[in-house]
């Protein structure tokens, strides 16, 4: 198995990493004989979240006793330099290790959190910090915007950063990937499956493993998903003719409708959470039930009942979605899983 070189951290990893938003949809007992199947298969970078409810200490119950080498990836949306120190802690708690080998900045996604960052109190300044005194050994930031990513990226102040990519969204090939790889930033693909809303997601897989540069990060949250990636990923081939046109195909019958997360379309006249509400398939099948039923996610499909189909979104959005629509069928699909 050929590993893949994660840019200038020189850490050499398996060719996907283990996505950890799933887990949290499982008991702890099963969470555990996942993660550690994917170490026995292979596996050596798992990526979390502060913000993942109970999937970092998920991973540290099973790292406790393996003896291979796990590199862990975790993220924080705190924006200042104290909260984020703490939280870097909080995760080491979690995971029960002494460093995190890479520690993001989570979710950077405009302009206004990318100023926050770098201010003197700045989340930036919290991990150089947690960095100095041998806490993390690197610093990332993930972004949904590939323009805002763009900025970071020329920062030169991160190692490796995490962006949306699979065949529908490739935007990142044009310009995020190049800049990237000019500064040897290393890349982790998150969402190759699009959250889950891509019919054959063996074959996204297979798409965004054909970049050698990056490690697609899919969430994984049962053992045969598990093998069935990890094969994928061990017996990689160049993509057919026939794949190629399915891919085709695919793009054709879901990008009229597909959200890439760019938020042009905010802000909503009545507070609508666009982009939230528009890809609620992916986050029913992603999110644990407690979240859908209670939190961010259910405040945000509350908003949208408050829709007017005024059409505002729809002038500002890039890709011509009919977004009130898509708003409508959305709360249509949440109502019918909560049993409304």
């Amino acid at each position: 198995m050929k590993l893949r070189r994660l840019g200038r951290t020189n850490l050499e990893v398996f060719p996907i990493a283990f996505g950890g938003i799933p887990i949290q949809r499982v008991d702890e007992d099963t969470a555990i004989k996942i993660i550690r199947r994917a170490i026995e298969l292979g596996i050596n970078l798992i990526d979390t979240a502060r913000g993942y409810t109970d999937s970092e200490i998920k991973i540290g119950k099973a790292l406790k006793g393996i003896d291979k080498k796990v590199y862990l990836s975790s993220k924080s949306q705190n924006r200042t330099k104290d909260g984020i120190y703490e939280d870097v802690k909080t995760s080491l708690r979690n995971l029960g290790v002494e460093k995190i080998e890479i520690y993001h900045i989570h979710g950077v996604n405009n302009r206004e959190a990318f100023n926050k960052i770098f201010e003197p109190d700045g989340a930036y300044y919290g991990l150089l910090k947690a960095k100095e005194e041998g806490l993390i050994d690197f610093i990332a930031v993930s972004s949904h915007s590939n323009d805002i990513l763009a900025d970071l990226i020329a920062t030169d102040k991160f190692d490796v950063i995490q962006v949306s990519y699979n065949f529908i969204e490739r935007e990142p090939e044009e310009k995020i990937f190049p800049m990237a790889l000019e500064k040897d930033i290393g890349i982790i693909a998150m969402k190759p499956m699009a959250g889950g809303v891509i019919p054959n997601p063996k074959l996204a897989l297979k798409f965004a493993l054909q970049k050698e540069f990056l490690v697609p990060d899919p969430g994984i949250e049962s053992i045969k998903e598990l093998e069935e990636d990890v094969e994928i990923a061990m017996n990689l081939t160049p993509l057919t003719d026939e794949e190629w046109k399915e891919i085709e195909k695919t793009i054709e019958e879901m990008g009229s409708t597909f959200c890439r997360k760019c938020d042009y379309c905010q802000p909503c006249p009545v507070g609508i959470p666009i982009s939230t509400v528009i890809r609620s398939e992916s986050f029913l099948k992603r999110l644990p039930d407690e979240t859908i039923r209670r939190g961010w996610f259910y405040d945000a499909y509350l908003k949208a009942q408050n829709c007017t189909k005024c059409g505002t979104c729809m002038t500002r959005c890039p890709y011509n979605l009919p977004i009130p629509d898509l708003i409508e069928k959305n709360i249509a699909t949440v109502r019918e899983y909560l049993g409304e």
